[in-house]
Parts: structure tokens; sequence; C-alpha cells
């Protein structure tokens, strides 16, 4: 679909008022970076622009003390899951403090949460009625599931199956 395809889709799904609301863009960096700079200069069906991308690593990033995350990378090569959940906390610091239940929240870079294998049903179970999150996904579809980071060489991630329903998940083609 095109961006301003994709756009009106998401725009038409917002007007539901309750119910799960965790939408997924699929594309290239490239790609999820023009259709960003779009969605910014769209509005949402209330008259108010969509909001700027908010940068998921940085979050976790910025959740975990500088302290914390030196010790935790001293000792990550040894014991890997430690790190995971901290990782994995610091992100649901994060969802919790982004979700005001005041329209959507659009989140990129999630490449951490990957890396860390951490749990994703956190985002499906939050977005729901006021709390509204849409995922810029470096990703596509292939045989019936989500690939992702197709740039990267090493490494086979897919998106879970359930995690977002098919009809809120729209792949860019442009």
């Amino acid at each position: 679909m095109k961006s301003t395809e994709i756009i009106e889709a998401i725009r038409q799904k917002l007007t539901v008022p309750g119910g799960r609301h965790l939408y997924g863009v699929l594309g290239t960096y490239t790609q999820l970076d023009g259709f960003a700079k779009k969605l910014n200069q769209a509005k949402t069906t209330d008259g108010n622009p969509f909001p700027k991308p908010v940068n998921v690593n940085r979050g976790i990033l910025d959740a975990i003390p500088d302290d914390e995350f030196k010790q935790l990378a001293e000792n990550e090569a040894k014991r890997p899951e430690p790190t995971a959940a901290h990782v994995a906390r610091a992100f649901e610091r994060f969802l919790r403090a982004n979700l005001t239940g005041k329209g959507i929240l659009v989140l990129s870079n999630l490449e951490m949460l990957f890396a860390y294998h951490i749990e994703l049903n956190l985002l499906r179970t939050m977005a729901a009625d006021e709390d509204r999150v849409l995922l810029l996904l470096p990703g596509r579809r292939s045989r019936g599931r989500i690939i992702m980071f197709l740039e990267m060489d090493e490494g086979d991630y897919t998106l879970p199956t359930n995690l977002i329903a098919e009809n809120h998940l729209w792949e860019i083609r442009e």
C-alpha cells in the first residue's frame, strides 16, 4: 500500500472507540522514515497531528541508570539473562510512561526488544481503548510470517504471529 492509503486506514481504525488498538507498518528503514514524515504531516480524526515516532531503544537505555548499565554490559557475555530481564523491565517502564490515554503512540527503533528476545505481548495488552500504539517495523511479509530486519546478515527475527491482527498491519509498497 502507499503511505497515504495506510495513513487513511489508520485514521479509520482510530475511530473505533474500544478494543485492541495495536497497529503495525512494515517496510525498509528508508520507507519507514518517509512514512513517519508523511504521518507527522497528517492529522488524526480529532484534528490533531500524528505524533512523531518515539525511539524505543533510546527509551530503554534512558530508563536504565548509567551505573547499572555499565555493570550489565560488563557481565552480559557471561550472564545474558539478567541483562535481558533488565531490558524487559526498562521497556515496561518506558511503555507505561508513554501511554497516556490521549491518542496514539508511534514507536520506532525496536531492535533491542528483538535482540534480547523480549516478550512483546505487553504491547498487545496495553494497546487498548484509549491507549493506541503504532509500531514502525523494519520487515516484510514472507510465507505467512513477518520477517524482521532484512538488512541484517545474521539471525532470523520474526514478529510473533498473533501480536498484531492482520487487518491492523500494513506493508509499504512505493
